[in-house]
């Protein structure tokens, strides 16, 4: 299986891998200038990260939606390394799309900034 968005019980949102123990929920929404804060929990061990994102609304009603890692926040106890962590965060958002909806998302692109 892979990630999925679903809604919870309290009416919010979470994309969950349910085989892997993987949920991402957005902490705190982006107002403009400012990032997207998100945690995805990795079998118990929670990763913070901020994120940018820019959409871009195609002719066919659809978006481009690029997302701009600019923090990453990790427990020293997580074991996985630099490259692991990003392909993880890679997979999540591009399951989240925008707003918890892949559904009008044509293309997706995640970028992490150079020191992280």
């Amino acid at each position: 299986m892979a990630f999925v968005n679903e809604r919870k019980e309290d009416g919010t949102w979470q994309t969950i891998d349910r085989e892997r123990n993987l949920v991402l929920q957005e902490v705190r929404g982006g107002r403009p200038q400012e990032p997207i804060e998100f945690n995805l929990n990795i079998a118990g061990e929670n990763i913070y990260f901020n994120a940018f994102r820019r959409m871009k609304q195609l002719e066919t009603k659809k978006y481009v939606v690029e997302w701009r890692i600019v923090q990453i926040f990790s427990s020293p106890l997580l074991k996985l390394d630099r490259s692991q962590l990003h392909a993880l965060i890679e997979e999540a958002l591009d399951a989240y799309g925008s707003t918890f909806s892949r559904k009008y998302v044509e293309s997706l692109t995640v970028i992490f900034s150079p020191n992280l």
